[in-house]
C-alpha cells in the first residue's frame, strides 16, 4: 500500500501541474462560466416570459405569434450555446463573443 502511494506520487508531474493551475486562460474561463451562469438565468426568465406571452397569445387568437416564436428559438439556441460551453462541450464562447445563434 505505502510502495502504490510512493509510486502515485512520483507520477504527478508538479512543475506540469503548477503551470496548469498558473495559467491565466483557465482562471478567465471559469469567471466566463461564472458570468455565463448568471447570463443563463437571465435567458431562462425571458424565454419564460415568451412563453406566457406566447400562451396568452394562443389562448386569445388561438395560435401562437410567429414573432414570440423566433424570439423563443434564438434565446433556446442561445443557451444551449451557453449550456455547451459552461459544460467543456465546446471551447466557443457563446454571445457577445461569438454570432448570436441563428435558428
Amino acid at each position: 500500500m505505502v510502495k502504490k502511494v510512493q509510486e502515485m506520487k512520483e507520477s504527478i508531474d508538479t512543475e506540469e501541474l503548477k503551470e496548469n493551475v498558473v495559467r491565466s486562460s483557465k482562471w478567465i474561463r471559469v469567471l466566463l462560466v461564472i458570468v455565463y451562469c448568471f447570463v443563463f438565468s437571465w435567458a431562462a426568465f425571458f424565454l419564460g416570459l415568451c412563453a406566457g406571452l406566447q400562451f396568452l397569445f394562443h389562448l386569445f387568437t388561438n395560435e401562437p405569434n410567429k414573432n414570440l416564436t423566433k424570439v423563443g428559438v434564438g434565446f433556446r439556441n442561445y443557451m444551449v450555446q451557453i449550456i455547451n460551453y459552461v459544460t467543456y462541450q465546446t471551447a466557443e464562447k457563446p454571445f457577445p463573443f461569438s454570432s448570436f445563434p441563428k435558428k
